[in-house]
């Protein structure tokens, strides 16, 4: 099957990750994979010189087209369908990555109608889509978790201090300012050392909440890391307080970590933190909450190793790579021989 793989989001996230792995997962699976994207982006420089543009990949002459496109974002499916001749018979699959509310506005039912299916990598994003969109059929949104692989570290068990740990762009997304606010709150914790791994437009902004609440003492800003394995052997917990996600690779990474795990019960992170048995799950925004868990999880040796082992035997079980492309090549397979659902379904 010929497959192009079209991402062109200016900023490096989780999604183009994804749209990375992925593309080198499926050719390995004897798959021919286009990459389309737009120079400059980092996921286009990432790629390097097998990438090309959408109008070389859907327009080029004499060229063959691809079986189907799985397109990022509403923006790419629309180029890809105005970039496609009317007689082309490529179909087009949509990835919804982030668990974000969706409008069921004219121009989108007038390409979505168009596509063949929908990629979701939760069950929460799946629930959202299905809400705003009920026109379209169920049956044709799939939910595919992320493959999350991390070459775990042996755990350091050296330093005297309780090592917190959390891996973000310092966006408000990411509800450090709610760490930071639960920390200050936290009485009978042990000594403890929080380390912020991850950069982003709010670091100035956080840097001057932990020196006002009187942690810039026990708070380090690592910034961007490259050896997050290694981060993560030096934590005895990891906290995901995000107000929203898109699916929580870093969740997943703890727990491949054997880290215990405390998040936010937002999004798809209640589908990666089994509360009470990986770890705890707590309400956004919401510090006295977090505070309360994490001098449970602090305070408790016992309680944090039983959730670190549970944690990584089951993410080792739900998001593997060879389980996660299975499933993915599967899927395709299918949207490729589906009709678009106007000519279906007549949505």
């Amino acid at each position: 099957m010929k497959l192009a793989l079209y991402n062109t989001n200016p900023a490096w996230g989780g999604g183009e990750r994804w749209f990375l792995d992925a593309a080198s997962a499926l050719e390995a699976r004897g798959h021919e994979v286009v990459r389309i994207g737009s120079p400059g982006t980092p996921l286009f420089d990432r790629w390097g010189r097998e990438v090309c543009t959408v109008r070389d990949a859907l327009r080029a002459p004499g060229a063959a087209l691809p079986d189907l496109v799985l397109a990022n974002s509403g923006r790419e499916v629309r180029t890809a369908l105005r970039t496609l001749s009317r007689s082309a018979q490529t179909r087009i699959v949509l990835r919804r990555g982030i668990d974000r509310p969706l409008r069921d506005n004219w121009v989108r039912r007038r390409s979505w109608r168009r596509l063949s299916g929908i990629l979701v990598n939760s069950d929460a994003t799946g629930r959202t889509v299905r809400e705003a969109l009920p026109w379209f059929p169920g049956d044709r949104i799939r939910r595919i978790y992320n493959p999350v692989t991390l070459e775990a570290r042996p755990r350091r068990t050296d330093s005297s201090a309780f090592d917190i740990g959390a891996v973000a762009r310092l966006v408000r997304q990411k509800g450090i300012d709610v760490l930071l606010e639960a920390l200050a709150r936290t009485e009978t914790t042990p000594a403890w050392r929080l380390t912020i791994a991850g950069d982003g437009a709010e670091r100035g902004a956080l840097e001057e909440q932990a020196a006002r609440l009187g942690l810039a003492d026990r708070v380090e800003f690592r910034g961007h890391l490259d050896d997050v394995a290694r981060f993560y052997a030096g934590l005895d917990l990891l906290v995901v307080p995000s107000r929203y996600e898109g699916f929580g690779f870093v969740a997943v990474e703890g727990a491949l970590a054997g880290l215990p795990v405390i998040a936010s019960r937002a999004s798809s992170l209640p589908e990666v933190v089994a509360d009470g048995t990986t770890g705890r799950l707590v309400p956004p925004e919401d510090p006295s909450a977090l505070a309360a868990a994490i001098e449970a999880v602090a305070g408790n040796v016992d309680l944090a190793g039983r959730y670190g082992q549970a944690g990584r035997e089951r993410a080792r079980r739900a998001f593997s790579a060879d389980r996660v492309y299975t499933e993915l090549e599967a899927f395709l397979g299918e949207a490729a021989r589906w009709l678009p659902v106007r000519d279906s379904h007549g949505a």
